[in-house]
């Protein structure tokens, strides 16, 4: 059994850090991610730092670049119109999955995912995007809806594809208050459509979910960090 400083558990350690600051925004797209400066912030190897970034590479956070390193992932509008079709396709299926296949247990996980997404503090201050607490809950409360779907790939195809998408959602904050959207509501009707055994009705308010989002980040000012293409 590996020990708590083992080479893998600071790995992890350094991964969950490195992915939390990336979806957050504290990591602009783009950002070089300097091995040894990590190294060195993380107390740790630059081979524990390497295989973080490695890791997070897989899920499309970061990338290598041939003699330049490692870097945040860029953003861009065609990525982001890519991303929204393949969740769109993927995140439905697994939703449609998990309402023919959940059982009780399943129900209640949703329940109690959107329980903790609800008391979670929403709106950073002074600036856009969400509190980490609530991007927490939010990835909680989406993985919680497919998690009946009994199939391990696509669960990680989704739970991907999210991430990625997270880049993007923290930026349409000042825009969803700015258009008074609610997405606690969005977030009331998917879980009572889900748990009524709605699914085509489910499925389309997920896909409503996830354009509005990406209709909302396409409206916003890139100044400060600006979507290429």
């Amino acid at each position: 059994m590996p020990s708590p400083t083992a080479p893998s558990t600071r790995a992890a350690v350094v991964h969950d850090s490195i992915r939390a600051d990336i979806i957050s925004g504290a990591l602009e797209p783009g950002t070089p991610l300097r091995l040894a400066a990590l190294a060195a912030s993380y107390d740790v190897s630059m081979s524990v730092v390497r295989e973080a970034l490695t890791r997070l590479a897989e899920h499309n956070l970061t990338v290598l670049a041939p003699n330049q390193g490692f870097r945040v992932m860029s953003i861009s509008r065609a990525d982001l119109v890519e991303l929204t079709m393949l969740r769109t396709m993927l995140e439905t299926k697994a939703l449609a999955l998990s309402i023919e296949l959940g059982d009780v247990p399943w129900e209640a996980q949703v329940v109690s995912a959107h329980h903790v997404l609800e008391r979670a503090a929403y709106q950073r201050e002074n600036e856009p995007g969400s509190t980490e607490q609530w991007t927490e809950a939010h990835a909680a409360f989406h993985d919680a809806l497919v998690g009946a779907c009994d199939s391990p790939r696509l669960m990680t195809m989704t739970r991907s594809l999210r991430d990625s998408s997270e880049l993007y959602r923290q930026r349409s904050g000042f825009a969803e208050a700015s258009v008074g959207r609610d997405v606690a509501g969005e977030h009331r009707e998917l879980m009572a459509l889900t748990l009524a055994g709605k699914s085509a009705e489910a499925q389309a308010a997920l896909v409503r979910h996830i354009e509005r989002t990406t209709e909302l980040v396409l409206s916003t000012p890139f100044a400060d960090g600006g979507l290429e293409g």
